[in-house]
């Protein structure tokens, strides 16, 4: 049995080369990895005859075949992506074409004429004066609020009595006394 440490408490030569070639047992093993953890001058030593080991070569050059099959699997990476990229076009264009996307569509399209009209009626406010400074009218400073919607006495802020009550089944309902009532305000 060889002696694993020296008088000093460094690892002698033997124990570093049973340790190299792995004839220790598992608990000398495990001190002399101990000892290697926290004495640097055994641990030179250790690597200084580690260094003198071959490295093991391949038995063949592994560099052609492996670049090969990096070179061919990039290759399948870009016409993958291009048949993915052209069968999307192709969904995309049935799907166009056969109308499932007209709807959408319709239903995003801007009218510009109907918000002119719906911007005309309702001329009093922010959006009406928007549009009297784009078409070069000048815009009302009393917010469209001119003295002819004002009240002359309070008596006018009052609510009016009204005729009728509303009635679902006359004609025009509901709609048709908002408005009178409405106009009823106004004047």
């Amino acid at each position: 049995m060889t002696e694993l440490f020296l008088q000093t408490g460094h690892l002698s030569d033997e124990g570093l080369q049973a340790l190299i070639d792995g004839t220790l047992d598992e608990m000398q093993r495990l001190e002399a990895a101990e000892h290697l953890s926290f004495c640097d001058e055994c641990l030179t030593r250790y690597t200084a005859l580690l260094t003198g080991d071959v490295l093991e070569e391949p038995e063949q050059d592994v560099t052609l075949p492996v670049m090969r099959k990096l070179r061919r699997r990039a290759v399948k990476n870009v016409w993958n992506r291009y048949a993915a990229a052209a069968a999307a076009v192709v969904i995309t264009a049935g799907l166009w074409y056969s109308g499932v996307f007209g709807g959408a569509m319709e239903a995003l399209a801007i009218q510009p004429p109907a918000l002119e009209q719906t911007a005309q009626a309702q001329e009093p406010g922010p959006l009406g004066q928007l549009l009297e400074r784009i078409e070069g009218k000048p815009a009302r400073p009393d917010n469209g609020l001119g003295p002819e919607h004002r009240p002359n006495d309070l008596h006018q802020l009052e609510e009016p009595e009204l005729d009728e009550e509303p009635d679902q089944e006359k004609d025009g309902g509901l709609g048709q006394w908002l408005s009178q009532f409405l106009d009823r305000q106004d004047n």
